[in-house]
């Protein structure tokens, strides 16, 4: 492998290790875990709100019931004493009388409440069960993220650690000088070894010199772009000059 293919694996290895970091440094998933558990516990409490609402509604329902039941009795009383006891007490007539239409009162009051309660406990119902169905959504979305992200987060150690070691063994290798100017490159520029392709720079988009191209055709083990100063990777220089 040319020094040059060296460089440019070098320098993907440091574009490596920033995105690594770039990875392990962003907190933004820590954000939205701590939103998204926000949020279940949110939906969670109006859950429990509408199971404990569902619960105050069968008692008032169970007494209104015990109620019911209790207006339904005075009234078969009250017409029992007025066909049977009352005889011809016009004044315990009329008492009867308005207390059955009293009661009567009372009990289709009752019975109209009776039916709106079972109409806000079918929708409490309902509402209860969708609840339900949005907690184990928002429970799994959060686990499936932090799965997701754990997964990221460990292979971008792992990438960051073989990249940096990558890096060491590479410098063994390169010779000192060429690592000075490629250190150099890469603190003006992100970017220090480009593609020659079509005898064009692929870092300015210029097109190179003959000069360039007979180091080239050389087989010259490090070129620089005469625009740009990039360190240019090529193909094989005799293939290059066959091709041309």
């Amino acid at each position: 492998m040319g020094n040059s293919k060296l460089l440019l694996e070098l320098q993907r290895c440091y574009q490596d290790i920033e995105e690594s970091k770039k990875v392990l440094n962003d907190g933004s998933y820590l954000y939205l875990l701590k939103k998204m558990k926000k949020e279940f516990e949110n939906m969670k409490d109006k859950y429990n709100g509408k199971r404990k609402a569902l619960g105050d509604l069968k008692i008032e329902y169970t007494s209104i019931g015990k109620d019911l039941r209790n207006l339904k009795n005075k009234i078969d009383k009250n017409e029992h004493d007025l066909y049977n006891n009352a005889d011809n007490d016009v004044k315990s007539i009329n008492a009867l009388q308005n207390n059955i239409e009293i009661n009567k009162e009372k009990l289709k009051a009752l019975e109209d409440k009776a039916i709106e309660l079972l109409e806000v406990e079918e929708k409490l119902k309902l509402d209860i069960e969708s609840l339900k169905m949005d907690l184990i959504n928002v429970k799994n979305n959060f686990y499936n993220y932090k799965k997701v992200t754990s997964e990221k987060i460990n292979d971008a150690k792992d990438k960051l650690k073989e990249s940096e070691d990558r890096v060491e063994e590479l410098k063994k290798i390169i010779p000192e000088n060429e690592l000075k100017v490629f250190y150099s490159m890469i603190d003006k520029r992100k970017v220090a070894v480009v593609k020659l392709k079509n005898e064009i720079c692929e870092g300015c988009k210029m097109r190179v010199s003959s000069v360039t191209l007979d180091n080239i055709y050389k087989g010259k083990d490090i070129v620089y772009c005469d625009n740009c100063g990039r360190i240019l990777i090529y193909d094989n220089g005799k293939k290059l000059k066959e091709a041309k």
